[in-house]
């Protein structure tokens, strides 16, 4: 749950940080509309005033500073000061701002200071900074410089006592401008604007530069072209504003170009070239509307524009500015002292001029219509211009989703391409090599036949790998490929692996050595098969690319905690135009004889990539014309000795060696149901079981459930057989349907699969099913998985026991006759099987122990095991084990069978490996 917290959290600054990024307000509007109604949906009050302040500042940066004002009110009110001090106090913070800057100073004071008084009364440090001067701040348009600089002050010593750079950079910029800011009497001192352009211009440099966000570093740069101008340094003054300006549009912080260019005014003012200051007073004021601006800044470009009209001889045009300079000062003057302007507008009711101002009245309506008039056309515009932009971001986000179907698509049939060829090879390889293994072990058959036989074998195992090699493939570009140590004797097994090559050596007539300096005693953890793939892509290149008559050296040591593996040649080497694509995927060289040589081109880059996946690194080191040296580096993890597993020879045996073993017989007459839709798989499961057994097949889970359905309980099969993957209904889904019958469930199933992967596996053990095979597999394998099952199922009328039980059984116990479970039944056994995988491991089975915990008498308990599962208490226990230790190695989480056998409860691991060998007729170290 933590982390699905965090997960979501970080979507949600995703979501966020994208508000701040779109140009125009609409864009912004639009899509913090989506996240409200997203964050509404979920009742997520914290993330909704998050949306808004975000909306409030993103409107504020665009100059509309009257809906900024709104949103930011919105975002406060939205939550608690608990819920989130940080939004609820910027937001408050914001709200006091705009009432500033529109000239509301009363209750922008009220604000800044209610919200002091909550970071005090919390202890909020760092808000509190942030509060400090946000006060500095709101101070300087009423010319209160002497109580701004205490809390500017203040700012600065509390950022720098908790350590805050970017908090320290805001208190900062804030004295600038509180020490640059006009008095209510007598000019600024020199000094003082000296000192403030001083600061900016530190702020503005190393170390500092880097902790400001771009939006500040704009406002920093007007603000000190401001302070330039005000020294008279007018070349710098202008060269920063203009800076700020071109900033300002690139980004869109229409309210800080406007600032700049406000100032450039004045600079030209000040320089007599009243052009100039026209033009940029009159850029400045189609930024933002008039109820959006900053009500002192637009006063202040009235004054620089009446100035310069005038100073060219447009009087008109100066008149103009001056009415609306007085205009303006009255509606600050009216917000500032609001009774005092009522009293002038009751008195100015009164006056005799009323039927003049009358008619001014119905002068101001006439205009106030025709700009009805007009801004109803513009709305039309804006509602038609909206629609159409809006369309158009409906096709494309269609379009994107679209694309983002097809690659989902693509990806899907990749998967399911991987799936099918896994399947489609492994089927007829266990046609291969079944058949094989049998005349291979076949005593009556000439040895000549058998050698082949077992040439065959041989290279259908040298297939297998190939198609493993593929499915790695596979896995590696969609991340699924899982690292699975198991115990491994190094030294002897490197030779093995030296070894296998050795014959391809000769037949090239190559001198073939190995160079070992490993203790012969060391065990490590390493993924065998991945490692051998490794080793087998370095010597098998090596062989093939080296000339007849020179070397092919393998070396393997220990260095520095590291597994070294190299092979080397004395061969052509690789051509420098090659060498750095060499490790590429499908990547084959065009310099010397790899293409005509063959080959896939996915060898190298997959040894490289399983050798990174073991934590590992590969390289090379080549001289063209005299040969190449590839290093595998794994680290090493050794296995101590308490954890080494001592194998017996019938440990360390292949899938041949248990096939010779094992005896291919099946109990007799019994009734097998095989479901696969390969006839030739069909006919060669047939093959090895019919000689004992009834077979009878279907194509698919329908026939199947339609075979089971027809028969009645009568005929019912004793065991099926069934493959993963068929048309109409898999494998899955025919388990999932018989464990859910309350008569076929008690029926054992073995699946064959040809999917590797645990996700398959560990979805079969949690359907129930009672074992499977992985493709290819042979005769040897298959009678051992069905006769342990037969022989259990078997039990269940036959209540006989041979081995030692938990509690000695009773004579009525073993004359006991058996039913066919109930769905009572198979509930109370399933409750029975949590319980006991509860206590495996903590501490000692034992039938009192169950018997209390499922509230039930020890003699009828014991009775009742056997009822339903044909099993001793012991044996149900043991098979559990078995059960525990199989889901362990196929979740790939443990690397030792001693690991494993203590999770499953068994006290030794020598034990545990007899057992399951006895168990799933295969050794433990060959699947782990």
């Amino acid at each position: 749950m933590p982390g699905k917290l965090v997960a979501q959290q970080t979507d949600n600054k995703k979501l966020l940080k994208k508000i701040l990024t779109f140009k125009d307000a609409d864009s912004a509007r639009r899509y913090s509309d989506s996240l409200l109604t997203l964050a509404r949906r979920d009742n997520n009050k914290t993330f909704e005033a998050k949306i808004l302040y975000r909306v409030a500042f993103k409107y504020y940066a665009l100059g509309k500073e009257q809906t900024a004002l709104e949103y930011a009110r919105k975002a406060f009110a939205a939550i608690s000061p608990t819920d989130d001090s940080t939004t609820y106090v910027k937001s408050r913070l914001l709200v006091a701002y705009m009432l500033s800057r529109g000239g509301q100073n009363e209750p922008a004071f009220k604000e800044a200071f209610a919200t002091l008084k909550l970071t005090d009364k919390y202890n909020w440090r760092k808000l509190r900074i942030e509060t400090k001067i946000c006060i500095a701040d709101i101070y300087r348009p009423v010319r209160e410089i002497d109580r701004a600089l205490p809390f500017a002050q203040q700012a600065i010593d509390e950022a720098k006592a908790v350590k805050d750079t970017g908090l320290y950079i805001f208190a900062m910029s804030t004295l600038s401008n509180v020490l640059s800011g006009p008095k209510k009497h007598g000019d600024i001192p020199v000094a003082n604007t000296t000192k403030a352009a001083q600061i900016l211009e530190t702020l503005l440099s190393t170390p500092y530069k880097e902790h400001i966000a771009t939006f500040d570093r704009t406002n920093y740069l007007g603000n000190l072209g401001r302070l330039y101008e005000m020294l008279k340094q007018y070349d710098k003054a202008e060269a920063t504003l203009l800076t700020a300006i071109d900033t300002a549009y690139k980004y869109d912080y229409l309210v800080l170009a406007k600032h700049s260019l406000n100032e450039l005014a004045t600079l030209n003012l000040d320089r007599k070239d009243y052009k100039k200051a026209i033009l940029y007073g009159n850029k400045a004021l189609t930024i933002q509307p008039g109820n959006q601006a900053n009500r002192v800044t637009q006063r202040n470009i009235y004054n620089k524009l009446e100035d310069a009209y005038a100073n060219i001889g447009d009087y008109k045009k100066a008149y103009e500015f001056a009415v609306k300079e007085n205009a303006l000062n009255d509606t600050i003057l009216t917000t500032d002292q609001s009774r005092f302007t009522a009293e002038l507008d009751e008195k100015y009711r009164n006056d005799k001029r009323l039927l003049l101002a009358a008619n001014r009245n119905s002068l101001l309506q006439q205009q106030r219509n025709l700009t009805i008039i007009a801004a109803i056309f513009i709305l039309v515009v804006l509602v038609i211009t909206y629609l159409w932009l809006a369309d158009k971001k409906r096709k494309q986000a269609a379009a994107l989703e679209r694309e983002h179907a097809q690659l989902a698509r693509l990806d899907e049939m990749k998967t399911r391409f991987f799936a099918n060829v896994s399947h489609e090879l492994k089927t007829p390889l266990t046609l291969i090599m079944g058949p094989a293994e049998q005349l291979a072990q076949n005593a009556d058959l000439p040895e000549q036949h058998r050698a082949s036989a077992k040439t065959i074998v041989r290279n259908s195992k040298k297939l297998l790998d190939m198609v493993n090699e593929l499915l790695d493939l596979g896995k590696l570009e969609t991340g699924n490929l899982q690292v699975k140590a198991g115990q491994v004797q190094l030294a002897p097994f490197i030779r093995l692996l030296y070894k296998g090559f050795a014959s391809a050596a000769a037949y090239k007539q190559l001198t073939y050595t190995l160079t070992c300096t490993i203790n012969e005693n060391l065990h490590v953890a390493l993924d065998r098969d991945k490692f051998e793939k490794v080793a087998n892509n370095f010597i098998s290149n090596a062989i093939k690319y080296t000339p007849a008559g020179r070397a092919v050296n393998v070396k393997a040591a220990i260095e520095n905690g590291m597994i070294i593996l190299s092979v080397e040649d004395n061969g052509n080497g690789i051509h420098p135009a090659d060498e750095r694509q060499i490790f590429d995927r499908y990547y084959q060289g065009s310099q010397n004889q790899t293409n005509a040589d063959g080959g896939t081109g996915i060898g190298l880059s997959i040894a490289k990539e399983l050798a990174e996946a073991m934590g590992g690194t590969v390289t090379l080191h080549t001289t063209f014309g005299e040969g190449s040296r590839f290093t595998a580096r794994i680290p090493l993890v050794e296995v101590t000795a308490e954890h080494i597993t001592l194998k017996t020879d019938a440990d360390t045996g292949d899938i041949t060696q248990l096939s010779h073993n094992t005896a291919v017989t099946v109990t007799s007459n019994k009734k097998i149901l095989v479901v696969e839709d390969h006839d030739e798989m069909v006919g060669y499961i047939t093959s090895v079981l019919s000689a004992d057994c009834t077979v009878i097949t279907a194509g698919n889970g329908m026939q199947a459930l339609q075979l089971l359905s027809d028969g009645g309980k009568n005929s019912l099969p004793d065991l099926i057989i069934s493959d993963v993957m068929m048309p109409e209904m898999d494998g899955f889904t025919l388990l999932q349907k018989l464990k859910e019958h309350p008569v076929w469930c008690s029926i054992p199933v073995i699946m064959l699969t040809a999917l590797t992967d645990n996700h398959n596996k560990l979805k079969a053990l949690n359907i129930g099913v009672d074992d499977y095979l992985t493709k290819p597999f042979v005769a040897g394998e298959l009678v051992a998985r069905v006769n342990n099952l037969l022989a259990n199922a078997g039990n269940r009328t036959n209540l006989s026991d041979s081995g030692p039980a938990l509690e000695h059984d009773t004579e009525e116990d073993a004359n006991h006759t058996a039913m066919p479970p109930s769905p009572a039944d198979l509930a109370w056994i399933s409750k029975l099987e949590t319980v006991v995988r509860r206590h495996i491991g903590k501490s000692e089975i034992n039938l009192h122990i169950l018997s209390d915990e499922m509230a039930i008498s020890e003699r009828q308990l014991n009775r009742r095991i056997k009822q339903i599962t044909g099993l001793t208490p012991n044996k149900y226990v043991r098979t559990i084990r078995l059960q525990i230790a199989r889901e362990a190695i196929e979740s790939g989480k443990y690397r030792t069978v001693a690991e494993i056998s203590y999770l499953a409860g068994f006290e030794t691991p020598a034990y545990f490996s007899k057992l399951f060998k006895e168990h799933y007729g295969r050794d433990v170290n060959d699947i782990l």
